[in-house]
């Protein structure tokens, strides 16, 4: 099912109101997943891992929009369940959810990364879902160190897509190709 020609509002009826209330701050909107996906591929050969995948929009997006295998990691158990849940009744076979930490996964099995301020609700709790959540500044910047060491270990030619933040997840490693949405979304490509 190509779920790229529908609104992002039909999209999101198909999600509970505590999450479609919150789907213009903190889910990917479909004409930046049209131009992510565009840059990141859609050829079957191809893996795309959605760091921080929240509850799923990215991932069902794009995996309507080609044949590259999108994968989603989120912490969250309640929005891995509901994508699950999402990806079965779009038939969608080229999408998997992933529940767990990120630091478990091994990223050498991914082709391109999307990244939309995954650990952004640790330094501001504005329309966050988890409740319990607490600010905490240093596990922010550690996890955004983390991921710039694992960005940087990657081979020449990964590709990285940012929507929103000030990308410091991205090593100099990576050069700046395009910017769109007034520089809100960002392609990245790895250059040595």
């Amino acid at each position: 099912m190509e779920l790229g020609h529908i609104s992002d509002e039909e999209f999101d009826s198909h999600y509970p109101l505590r999450v479609q209330k919150v789907s213009g701050t903190q889910w990917t909107p479909i004409s930046v997943v049209k131009k992510a996906i565009a840059y990141l591929g859609v050829d079957d050969e191809q893996s795309i891992l959605d760091i921080g995948s929240g509850a799923g929009k990215f991932c069902l997006i794009a995996g309507s929009l080609g044949n590259s295998k999108v994968i989603g990691i989120e912490k969250n158990k309640s929005l891995v369940k509901l994508s699950q849940k999402l990806m079965d009744e779009f038939g969608l076979k080229n999408v998997n959810f992933i529940h767990g930490d990120i630091k478990d996964l091994d990223f050498s099995q991914f082709d391109h990364f999307y990244f939309f301020n995954a650990f952004e609700e640790h330094v501001n709790l504005d329309d966050q879902l988890d409740k319990e959540l607490m600010m905490d500044p240093e596990y922010y910047q550690s996890m955004i160190d983390w991921i710039n060491q694992k960005f940087d270990d990657a081979p020449k030619g990964t590709k990285i897509v940012t929507y929103c933040g000030d990308c410091r997840e991205i090593p100099d490693s990576y050069s700046l190709v395009k910017s769109s949405n007034r520089g809100k979304l960002r392609f990245w490509v790895k250059r040595d």
